[in-house]
């Protein structure tokens, strides 16, 4: 039986982004025994920890669904100061009380929001180079090989974050 899916790509953003990506690509694993190839996991995170988790599935090969190093994009920031004292005048949308917080973000944003979109912004080109390169496997999948896969209509790539 051939299955007709959407060209998606789900994107998770931070611990809980991250946890959702992993139980949206364990229940593709779970219900197909596998993700299909027109489907592409991306997880931005400022933590590299967040990359160790993983969930069990008796349906995948290993036993357990983790994000592999293609769908995983740390966007660290190792002296986030010494960025801000340069280019303040580009960060006005930082609250003054939330400046004191900027400290590395190599084990995460400390649960401070202005931290996450500070990270995010410092790695701006990495994650638009990182989402064309992700966009481009998924659009390029071939399925002719694969009775099981078949792209719906069309290229267009649905983004679910």
């Amino acid at each position: 039986m051939t299955h007709v899916i959407k060209r998606t790509l789900y994107v998770g953003l931070g611990g809980t982004g991250m946890q959702a990506l992993l139980n949206t690509k364990k229940m593709f694993v779970d219900t197909y025994g596998e993700v299909p190839p027109m489907v592409g996991f991306l997880g931005i995170d400022t933590d590299r920890g967040q990359y160790d988790k993983y969930l069990l599935s008796k349906k995948s090969p290993t036993g357990r669904v983790v994000l592999e190093a293609h769908e995983q994009l740390p966007i660290l920031v190792d002296d986030p100061m010494d960025i801000y004292s340069y280019e303040a005048e580009n960060l006005d949308w930082i609250p003054d009380q939330n400046v004191q917080y900027l400290t590395s973000m190599t084990l995460g944003a400390g649960q401070v929001r202005t931290n996450g979109r500070f990270a995010l912004t410092v790695n701006y080109h990495d994650i638009c180079n990182k989402v064309k390169s992700v966009l481009g496997t998924i659009g390029s999948a071939a399925h002719d090989d694969n009775p099981l896969w078949k792209a719906s209509a069309g290229k267009d790539i649905e983004i679910a974050l």
